[in-house]
């Protein structure tokens, strides 16, 4: 027995037949016939999640480790907009996802009906594309046109670029009656993405890099990736050419730079045009660092290429100085820069690898020396990761610190970089968790876990799933920029001071809770916290002074600077 409403077991239908086998629903009366006709289907998985937010993080979870598209189903009105955040991050971030939101008829929501507004079309400048359907479709026409809507949908979830579509379904009452009548009939188009090679962008790409001696290439946050790695070590070897790699671009190595916010701390103005490029090719999504920026807008690179990793149009002027707007792939840029002749009688490599060895040695001498903070607990952490971690690490401070140390390489890195919110940090590692064998961990700090702490309010939270929560009583990366500082009545405005504590949450879900404030008893804990916890996930809370933090952080880089001086 399915859904007696056509459309709407056709569109589960279709979803079925093009590969979408998990589906995140949240309770509602509304998207009834989207839960009977896709709970019909026995090679779905439905997942209920009852916080619409949650929901939508925790499916960008998945879809991010599966890298398939994973659809969401919630009921009408507000609900539709808790979604919000979750379709933004994975918009930016460009991971797959279906969004089906059921809504009334047309212009009930002119009538003051309830749970009723317009929402069609609400993310329409979110998402790749938005479509609004007729859920009560009958005739063989209107059936044949949402077939083609659907069938288009999903397919633009994956092609031409990845992202979130939406599709918003008007249904009228009653909507919980069903019928055992047979599948309808329809035809899928198997629509191929043909990569069509630029030739014009990659020509004029090999004829930048033909008189260029000093080629950065920036790698931002990205999935793993062999090939790619392979490519960029090759790269890394040449005396033009230099890789910088953040912590969450998954291809760290021997040869690249992974701190260079270090580095770049001890570049004095006189040396700075040395180490600026003469061309900079981003590669991956966002980057984290800021002095990057600073450092190339000021002293400003000849030409800027941004490529993405899903072959979009997209062309980031992150340094302000204008982006080459031909649009080729990772692989092609990549193999324009291998294929260059290279400039032997370049010393760029060398003077930014002799810099690089610099950061490490002095960053070295300063954790050595350095009390119980953020930063010696993020040294310790990184150091404790069990082989072959997924690490999902919080925004704020904690994916700041993930740069300063070097990860091994069979550790993966995630985050939600796309927008750089710290909602949904946790769910979105629940999700990580659930459709992953690996043990998955989470470090937030305090704000964004209690901000997130719904998180918790599901029946799909993985054995494998740890919490680790860097609580400094604060909103600490406030105290690690210099003008919110200044601003009177700081605390109260930005720091959001408290006295909280994840014990009592955790007690409430019943998960095992850890608990230290030293690096002695953090040390000792980490090993019984990796350990399986009786099919249950596990939280630990680390207790850090947030004004001491912030100071270390910023003497850090004061103890970089003067070194060079």
């Amino acid at each position: 027995m399915s859904t007696d409403k056509k459309a709407v077991k056709l569109l589960a239908d279709i979803c079925k037949r093009k590969g979408i086998n998990k589906v995140v629903f949240s309770p509602g009366s509304r998207s009834a016939p989207l839960v009977i006709a896709f709970s019909s289907l026995p090679d779905i998985e439905c997942i209920v999640i009852p916080d619409e937010r949650v929901a939508g993080y925790f499916a960008l979870g998945m879809a991010q480790q599966l890298k398939q598209t994973i659809a969401i189903v919630c009921t009408s009105g507000t609900a539709v907009l808790n979604l919000g955040p979750a379709i933004t991050e994975a918009f930016y971030q460009q991971i797959p996802l279906l969004i089906l939101t059921a809504d009334r008829p047309l212009g009930d929501a002119e009538k003051g009906e309830n749970q009723s507004i317009n929402q069609a079309f609400v993310f329409e400048k979110l998402t790749k594309n938005s479509f609004d359907i007729n859920g009560d479709e009958t005739s063989r026409d209107g059936l044949n046109k949402i077939a083609e809507i659907i069938t288009g949908a999903i397919h633009n979830t994956q092609n031409n670029g990845v992202g979130p579509v939406h599709v918003n379904i008007r249904l009228s009452e009653p909507l919980y009656n069903q019928s055992d009548e047979l599948a309808i009939e329809f035809n899928i188009k198997n629509e191929k993405q043909q990569a069509v090679p630029n030739d014009a962008g990659i020509k004029r790409l090999n004829e930048q890099l033909t008189s260029t001696k000093k080629k950065l290439i920036i790698v931002g946050m990205r999935a793993p990736d062999v090939e790619f790695s392979k490519k960029l070590r090759l790269l890394s070897e040449r005396k033009d050419t230099v890789v910088l790699a953040e912590t969450l671009s998954n291809t760290v190595f021997n040869g690249s730079i992974s701190n260079y916010d270090a580095c770049l701390e001890l570049i004095n103005e006189k040396e700075a045009n040395e180490f600026t490029p003469d061309i900079v090719i981003t590669l991956g999504n966002q980057i984290i660092s800021k002095r990057i920026r600073r450092f190339l807008k000021k002293d400003k690179p000849v030409s800027h290429w941004d490529i993405s990793p899903h072959n979009v149009a997209r062309h980031y002027d992150v340094f302000d100085i204008g982006v080459q707007k031909e649009n080729i792939t990772e692989s092609e840029a990549l193999d324009c820069l291998l294929n260059s002749n290279p400039m032997d009688d370049s010393f760029y490599n060398s003077q930014w690898k002799g810099l690089h060895k610099k950061a490490i040695e002095l960053t070295g001498k300063y954790l050595a020396q350095t009390e119980y903070s953020d930063i010696k607990v993020f040294e310790t952490l990184v150091d404790s990761f069990p082989k072959g971690a997924n690490i999902q690490y919080g925004n704020s401070t904690p994916v700041r610190y993930s740069n300063f140390f070097e990860h091994s390489n069979d550790i993966i890195t995630n985050s939600n970089r796309g927008t750089s919110g710290i909602d949904g940090c946790v769910s979105t590692a629940a999700g990580a968790a659930y459709v992953n064998e690996k043990l998955t961990i989470c470090i937030v700090g305090d704000i964004s876990f209690f901000y997130d702490s719904n998180a918790l309010f599901n029946n799909y939270l993985s054995p494998n799933f740890r919490i680790i929560v860097i609580n400094n009583s604060g909103g600490n990366i406030f105290r690690l920029i210099d003008v919110p500082a200044k601003v009177n009545a700081f605390e109260k405005f930005f720091e959001m001071r408290h006295n909280l504590t994840a014990k009592y949450l955790a007690a409430m879900y019943d998960i095992p809770y850890y608990f230290c404030e030293t690096e002695g008893s953090l040390n000792e804990i980490l090993p019984d916290f990796y350990k399986p916890h009786n099919g249950k996930p596990a939280i630990l809370e680390i207790k850090t002074n947030g004004e001491l933090s912030a100071k270390i952080y910023k003497e850090y880089f004061s103890f970089l600077k003067n070194k060079i001086l």
